[in-house]
């Protein structure tokens, strides 16, 4: 692994997928002017997004238990959000 990694802040998520891939979008979305920048696309297999799901999964069980629970996201004002909220 690179000994640099660039970390880019995401608060939209579209993911769409086909028989063989999963096809994540990540960016910004500017409440301002209700604008959505996406800056990462992650393309992996079905196998690999069960993979991803269950690390997110872990990490937010853990967190939840060191911090207490999550808010809600109450609207979902652009497309892509409803994909995930």
């Amino acid at each position: 692994m690179s000994k640099t990694i660039e970390g880019r802040y995401a608060n939209y998520f579209d993911i769409g997928h086909n028989a063989f891939e999963f096809v994540i979008d990540c960016g910004q979305y500017f409440q301002e002017n209700n604008d959505v920048i996406c800056h990462t696309r992650i393309i992996t297999s079905p196998v690999y997004a069960a993979a991803l799901l269950q690390v997110l999964a872990d990490g937010l069980k853990s967190y939840r238990e060191k911090y207490g629970d999550i808010p809600e996201i109450e609207e979902t004002p652009v497309k892509g959000w409803s994909m995930l909220c």
